[in-house]
């Protein structure tokens, strides 16, 4: 039954075209029927003299010649109803006047509970078009967008569209910010961001035929970062993570908390030498020409190539992490134990990566092994002896490493990566959810900065070096360093030689060499040249000596509680700074007086219409005032815009699999399963505990027991 109020009547006037379709509209969302546009005509001024709009059920569908071959059908929505507006323009009052208008329905109307899912009566407003696109940049599944707004409106019949109408909201958002191409989208995204932040820096290498092949970027605390902590990094590159199927490289490092941290990010499209090569040259240009001192990187030989043209004199560093994965694969298949004492080719491997200090004593354990191995794992060996200083302990035990041994911490970002990125998404949407990745590790390192300055680390001893370094160090060093000083407990002076000290522990005996006149101490295990922090043999002999207090050049500044309070520069001698610290509190500011005054008259209609009209009256006023609006591409610069260039091999058209067809497959031979998304090398648990005690237990150092844990696990 139609609401008599406001009924449709002849002679009823609008002001304007857009008012007579708005009061059809809104008329059949209250009455339970939708709306449609039937026909009009135009006069001479081109604007319309009569139009006639209609119930959504008017008229009946065409025929369609193809209904044999269909399947399942849509169903029928027209049923022949001759409800209608008519509207005609009166030349004397210069308005819309009713001139027809028929009420009756041959179809059933809707109930008012369920008028909201009227087409005509749903709609995204642009306001919420904003809070879609917020939802989705954080990662928010749409489904759960949806009940979030709704909860926020009031509940589903008042958020104005359904679940798939934000779906479709969300599809035409995407499809408008690539509509010019992907590296259209990447030029807009980074002059965004140059924008907001002045230090912000961007490569694009051009290939002759004006196409993109890699891009190098990062942001003004990126480049800080690295000047602090870019002693040490970790390069990694994680393929296919995202519709154009670019490699993501990363350069990771460790902060004073010993935590994760991003120096830069790179696009590629191969993995050539030449391109490994760009990124590592504008990555030092864009730092100013500072170098690491020690890279680790996967076993790709392309990165090893590409290093020694650009950072000849920084150490290149393996992975030991990928490299047992390898050894795993080749030395445990087939091999059978003489004994109880037999290690295997596995454990015997893992003395020559972790126990041997000397050189000869290297070559002649990895000589016998290589003997063992079958032939078709001897390339392999070869291969591996070929790179030994580049992950053998020997060959690394002086290099300046921070304790890192893997590319674990590069993994860690891979791991979150693979949460937030899929390879389906464009290159836009791509950068917007690797920055949410980069915000994450950045909350992160100020949480530890605020429970540091909160909570003093426990001391387990009232002695003055400790005392010390609680107040000096983080707290993740300090533990480092507390547990150096219980192993000095164990250790023990075997004899004194002038200023050289031999220390032994767990029958193994180091040397140490102290000078009191220059406050120096070195010892024969490297563990302050290679982790950044005095070993137990030495603080051994400070006691030994009635040193109280750590030397101060034996407290590295990346280490301590005001590692980020020194002020860095960039390239162009400007001083870097968290451009956006103002712009987030303005925000923030603004978000709580907005949610104040919310709070306060959503109870009210007349105060919330007071509300909604002074916020639309200053929103016109600061777009006066503004005067920067986004502007559309013009096609002068579509026609000279750069393509990104083509993965070779990706123009080509896959078949469409069946669905049994990606189900798991059995593997001939032995009977098992493997999933298509289960990796077909995985770590075997062939170390025993026994392994790792003989190995660790008096020969390696933490870092190496952990990331050996690490290859067990």
């Amino acid at each position: 039954m139609e609401n008599s109020n406001n009924m449709p009547h002849i002679g009823m006037e609008f002001a304007t075209f857009d008012e007579a379709w708005t009061y059809w509209k809104n008329f059949g969302g209250t009455n339970g029927f939708g709306v449609r546009k039937l026909y009009g005509k135009k006069g001479q001024d081109n604007k319309y003299s009569s139009y006639t709009f209609a119930c959504a059920c008017e008229g009946e569908r065409k025929k369609d010649k193809r209904d044999h071959l269909t399947k399942n059908p849509r169903a029928e929505t027209r049923t022949g109803c001759k409800a209608h507006l008519a509207i005609k323009f009166d030349k004397d009052c210069q308005k819309y006047k009713v001139s027809r208008y028929h009420p009756d329905h041959n179809h059933t109307l809707q109930k008012p509970e369920a008028c909201y899912l009227i087409p005509t009566q749903r709609e995204v407003p642009e306001i919420a078009r904003f809070d879609i696109n917020i939802a989705d940049s954080s990662g928010i599944p749409p489904k759960q967008s949806h009940e979030l707004l709704s909860r926020q409106a009031g509940g589903v019949r008042s958020i104005g569209y359904t679940k798939d109408d934000l779906n479709n909201c969300l599809r035409d958002m995407r499809k408008e910010s690539m509509k010019y191409g992907a590296a259209v989208a990447i030029t807009k995204y980074f002059e965004k961001r140059a924008a907001e932040d002045p230090f912000f820096q961007h490569f694009e290498d051009i290939t002759e035929n004006e196409e993109i092949a890699n891009i190098l970027w990062m942001d003004g605390r990126m480049i800080a970062a690295y000047a602090r902590f870019g002693e040490v990094v970790i390069f990694d590159t994680t393929f296919g993570t995202n519709e154009e199927k670019w490699a993501l490289g990363t350069f990771v490092g460790f902060n004073n908390f010993r935590e994760i941290v991003i120096f830069g990010a790179a696009l590629m499209c191969d993995q050539s030498t030449e391109s490994f090569a760009w990124v590592f040259d504008k990555f030092v240009e864009a730092n100013g020409g500072k170098r690491p001192i020690t890279v680790f990187t996967d076993q790709d030989s392309a990165i090893g190539k590409a290093l020694e043209q650009v950072l000849p004199d920084t150490k290149h560093a393996l992975c030991v992490w990928h490299i047992m994965k390898n050894a795993q694969k080749k030395l445990c298949a087939g091999y059978k134990k003489k004994d109880k004492n037999d290690t295997g080719l596995l454990g015997e491997f893992c003395k020559c990566m972790f126990k041997y200090e000397v050189e000869e004593e290297f070559e002649k354990a990895f000589k016998e092994l290589a003997e063992k191995v079958d032939k078709k794992d001897e390339r392999w060996i070869s291969f591996i002896f070929n790179c030994k200083e580049k992950w053998a302990y020997c060959f690394m035990k002086d290099a300046y490493t921070l304790g890192i041994r893997s590319t674990q911490a590069s993994e860690s970002i891979n791991s979150d990566l693979k949460k937030y990125l899929s390879c389906k998404l464009n290159v836009n949407r791509f950068m917007e959810h690797f920055d949410r990745i980069v915000d994450a590790k950045r909350e992160k390192e100020l949480k530890s900065d605020y429970y540091m300055t909160l909570r003093k680390p426990k001391v387990r001893y009232n002695i003055p070096i400790l005392c010390e370094a609680g107040d000096v160090y983080t707290p993740n060093i300090f533990e480092l360093f507390q547990k150096e000083c219980e192993l000095s407990g164990s250790a023990y002076i075997e004899s004194i030689d002038g200023n050289i000290y031999t220390v032994g522990m767990c029958n193994i005996s180091r040397q140490v060499i102290w000078n009191r006149d220059e406050q120096s101490i070195v010892c024969s295990c490297k563990k302050f040249e290679r982790v950044g922090i005095l070993c137990c043999h030495a603080i051994k002999v400070l006691d030994r000596e009635d040193i109280k207090n750590i030397p101060p050049r034996y407290i590295l500044k990346r280490w301590t509680q005001d590692a980020n309070n020194d002020t860095v520069m960039d390239r162009e001698e400007r001083v870097i700074e968290d451009a956006m610290l103002e712009v987030r509190n303005r925000k923030a500011q603004l978000m709580r007086e907005a949610s104040l005054i919310c709070d306060k008259v959503i109870h009210d209609e007349s105060l919330s219409q007071f509300v909604l009209d002074g916020l639309r009256f200053l929103l016109l006023q600061v777009e006066e005032r503004d005067g920067n609006h986004d502007e559309d591409i013009s096609n002068s610069q579509l026609e000279n815009a750069l393509r990104l260039k083509k993965k070779d091999g990706d123009n080509r058209s896959k078949r469409r699999k069946a669905w049994n067809e990606n189900l798991s497959r059995q593997k001939k031979g032995n009977g098992q399963n493997i999933s298509n998304n289960q990796s077909l090398i995985r770590p075997s648990n062939n170390l025993s505990q026994d392994i790792m005690e003989e190995h660790f237990g008096c020969y390696g150092d933490l870092e190496d027991k952990h990331n050996l844990e690490i290859c067990q696990d």
